[in-house]
């Protein structure tokens, strides 16, 4: 009786100690399921910043991109290619900017035009903008005309030739006088006196290579 006892209870302690062995199985899977659980959503939350940080920069790359390119559209609008004489007396043709005078965002833009004398326009200073002259009539069939100006353009710079002298050193140690030799350059009209203006422009008769007259004119959109 007492051995059947013994066994009956080595019996329940091995049962108890099985028990006990799964139990703690099943507490370390269960751990190990949160473990894993908690690990899936921290990588989950580090691929959302990752991919939040990635969008941050991309849309601040397109900000950036849209913001250069209303700059260079503005530049476009309200620029033009010009010749520029340098200081070694060489012309260069250079993108000119020129910040417009009319009212109203973006309701003008720049055009630089090319015509032969005469013009065949009536230039006038404006009623509402102070300094600025602005083409007032047209002879039709012109070649301002035929250039493409029209009425209501505002001249913002044309070519001016001026007759300078220039020296040798030869001629400077022997007391000469010089050669007289043009200048062709780019005369801004902004809030020039009139009669400068219209001087400016019939100078270009002067231009020995009889290039054509060359302005800058801003119109209304």
């Amino acid at each position: 009786f007492l051995e059947r006892n013994s066994l009956g209870y080595a019996s329940s302690i091995d049962r108890f100690k099985v028990k006990l062995f799964e139990q703690k199985q099943q507490s370390a899977d269960e751990t190990a399921r949160k473990l894993k659980k908690e690990a899936e959503k921290l990588r989950l939350e580090v691929l959302q910043f990752e991919q939040a940080k990635r969008d941050v920069i991309l849309r601040e790359e397109k900000e950036k991109e849209v913001i250069l390119e209303e700059k260079k559209n503005q530049r476009l609008r309200y620029s033009a290619k010009v010749p520029i004489l340098k200081g070694d007396g060489n012309t260069v043709v250079e993108q000119v900017d020129f910040p417009p005078v009319m009212p109203g965002k973006e309701s003008s833009r720049i055009f630089a035009i090319e015509a032969s004398l005469p013009l065949g326009i009536i230039l006038g200073e404006h009623e509402q903008i102070p300094g600025a002259v602005q083409v007032d009539e047209m002879v039709e069939g012109s070649n301002g005309e035929s250039a493409g100006i029209i009425v209501g353009d505002i001249l913002r710079a044309c070519t001016a030739c001026q007759v300078t002298m220039t020296q040798p050193t030869w001629q400077l140690i022997v007391g000469g006088i010089g050669q007289p030799q043009t200048k062709r350059f780019m005369f801004s009209a902004d809030k020039r006196p009139f009669e400068e203006i219209m001087d400016a422009i019939g100078s270009n008769r002067m231009d020995p290579n009889d290039q054509p007259l060359c302005l800058v004119i801003e119109r209304k959109c």
